[in-house]
């Protein structure tokens, strides 16, 4: 008989400690449902519609009116629903910006903070080369003008960059721009600077090549630079300066009018006896 009581016992605990289980899980299946019901209710009290875009930043070639547009149909959702990256990457893709940052501000604003991108130089006729050497295409860069002009028949537009930032600082010394740089098929180096003076570089020692046009620049060169054409740096241990034909024309009318003047002085002067 005693046998049969605990049996009865252990039953009747068991059946109240499974009960208490399928309990405890219809209460928590029941929490479960009120928090995520009130979460629902909450997310739609505060996605509510968008009804402001703040753009901001320093433009010099961007217009805040145009990014207003290029945003205007692709605003979608709430303010907690909206996709900012989706924004972030349609605005990305305009070429001259750099970077964005977009954020969200209480109740239904987005504060869109834009980084325009700064041109190093013009590359060909419809594009322009940020300071990575990042090519990026605009319908037309003549309003650029005062940027000179990158062009190659071989290598990278960050290889071209590279260059030219390398050629800039090295001439630096002579207070001589870059106007154009250009490489050709050969892998022939060209750099034209404001002046209107080319130098020809070639293909390797660059760095070494305008190191030495430097001394010889700063040791009178430089005088002349109205009359130089072309200085060609091709050379194991020299340069060739090429002159403008309007200066060797002058300087042979200056060749000859000291002559004539030599021999009209030389027939006035006096016979001694």
């Amino acid at each position: 008989m005693v046998n049969a009581n605990r049996r009865d016992g252990q039953s009747s605990g068991s059946l109240l400690a499974t009960a208490g289980n399928h309990l405890a899980r219809i209460m928590l299946i029941g929490v479960m449902a009120l928090v995520a019901y009130g979460g629902s209710l909450l997310y739609k009290q505060i996605d509510k519609p968008l009804t402001n875009v703040m753009i901001g930043g320093d433009f010099t070639y961007l217009q805040p009116a145009e990014l207003s547009q290029l945003l205007a149909g692709e605003v979608e959702g709430g303010f907690l629903s909206v996709d900012l990256a989706g924004l972030r990457q349609v605005l990305r893709d305009h070429p001259w910006v750099r970077d964005v940052t977009i954020g969200r501000e209480w109740p239904s604003m987005l504060k869109v903070e834009v980084t325009e991108e700064v041109p190093i130089a013009r590359w060909g006729k419809k594009g322009f080369l940020n300071r990575l050497g990042e090519e990026l295409i605009i319908e037309n860069n003549s309003h650029l003008s005062a940027l000179p002009v990158l062009r190659t028949d071989t290598g990278s537009s960050r290889e071209m960059m590279e260059n030219y930032q390398l050629m800039a600082e090295l001439l630096v010394p002579t207070g001589l721009k870059i106007a154009e740089l250009q490489r050709d098929s050969l892998g022939v180096w060209y750099l034209d600077t404001a002046p209107g003076l080319r130098m020809v570089i070639g293909r390797d020692q660059i760095s070494e090549k305008i190191r030495r046009f430097n001394l010889v620049w700063a040791a009178g060169l430089n005088k002349y630079v109205k009359n130089i054409a072309a200085v060609d740096l091709r050379y194991p241990n020299g340069l060739a300066v090429a002159w403008r034909e309007t200066a060797l024309a002058i300087q042979q009318k200056t060749r000859q009018k000291n002559t004539q003047d030599s021999i009209q002085t030389n027939n006035t002067n006096p016979v001694q006896a």
